[in-house]
């Protein structure tokens, strides 16, 4: 049995490394699907738990044909989770932190932050489109009119359009934020990608826009890009002093605000919280990224963090892969 499960195993991760986003909650159900179907089911058993996207159907049936030689016999065992997240490089990657990963896992991270999809909430806009339901769209319900001599049988219906609110990242840069900087710029790098409207800032003892250097680059320009631009990297923090720079310039406004930091502050905290406050106001949700909090006994005692933790709306950690990847069910 156990050779069984070993088997299915490997089928998983030969697709993933062809690329497929098969982790182990999907090997799971695949190998709970093959212990409840017959073998010759097999195949539909891995389509249904394994495949997500249409393009990726091809890929599946060519790593089938060359890893599952033969039918398993039917199993029934009962599948842990533990059974199946083993050593994949991959997995290894996503749980470690970024503090402690060489320059060549930094650079496989990168890549895997491409596949990251973070969806800010929608917004109500002032067009209209039209829709099955909403307010009475008159003039499509005239136009409709004529059809039927004048009477308005068809009627039209239109709704405000939705869009995706704009994201505002806020990379913390300073010396106490030096094993996790390098990552955290590769991520705003990465999340610039799916919306050109997107903001990506870094601060330490200043503010620096950087969404133009890390817009249209490959990862590694993008750091270089990064740290030419930012002076004070590796330098003090001032958070107050950063964030009273962004309000001005009206960025924040209804979007949601990232901002990625241990929040040990040299600043004036009644400045941090004023500003804090300030910036609560001006965005819509306020989400804070703290990699210290991957400790389960920290505790936000810091004066700084003490200071903008009641105007944060999401408390997170931020110190790995997988935290990013979950940060888009907390947006």
């Amino acid at each position: 049995m156990a050779d069984e499960v070993g088997r299915l195993v490997g089928f998983a991760r030969a697709l993933r490394a062809e690329g497929l986003a098969v982790g182990p909650g999907r090997v799971v159900d695949f190998c709970r699907a093959a212990a409840m179907l017959s073998p010759e089911d097999l195949y539909w058993a891995g389509r249904l738990t394994l495949v997500s996207r249409p393009d990726e159907i091809r890929v599946y049936d060519r790593v089938f044909r060359g890893v599952v030689d033969e039918p398993p016999v039917q199993i029934r065992v009962r599948v842990e989770e533990d059974d199946v997240a083993l050593a994949s490089p991959i997995e290894l990657l996503r749980t470690k932190s970024f503090a402690q990963l060489t320059e060549e896992e930094l650079a496989e991270v990168a890549e895997l932050m491409k596949r990251v999809r973070l969806r800010a909430p929608t917004r109500r806009t002032r067009r209209r489109e039209p829709a099955r339901a909403g307010v009475p769209d008159l003039r499509r319900t005239l136009r409709r009119s004529f059809r039927t001599g004048g009477e308005p049988v068809e009627r039209a219906w239109r709704t405000r359009r939705r869009r995706q609110r704009k994201l505002v990242l806020l990379l913390d840069v300073s010396g106490s934020m030096a094993d996790y900087s390098r990552a955290l710029v590769l991520f705003a790098h990465a999340a610039l990608r799916a919306d050109t409207r997107w903001e990506a800032f870094c601060f330490g003892t200043r503010l620096t826009r950087v969404t133009r250097a890390l817009a249209r680059v490959d990862a590694e320009e993008a750091l270089r890009r990064a740290a030419a631009d930012v002076v004070d990297w590796n330098g003090g923090t001032r958070i107050g002093e950063s964030l009273a720079a962004l309000t001005q310039t009206g960025i924040p406004r209804g979007a949601v605000v990232v901002i990625c930091s241990d929040g040990l502050d040299v600043g004036d905290p009644e400045l941090l919280r004023e500003q804090m406050g300030r910036l609560s106001r001006l965005a819509y949700r306020v989400v804070w990224l703290n990699p210290l909090k991957e400790n389960p006994a920290y505790e936000p005692l810091a004066r700084g963090m003490r200071a903008a933790l009641p105007h944060v709306d999401v408390f997170v950690s931020g110190h790995n892969l997988a935290s990013l990847e979950a940060l888009g069910r907390e947006l």
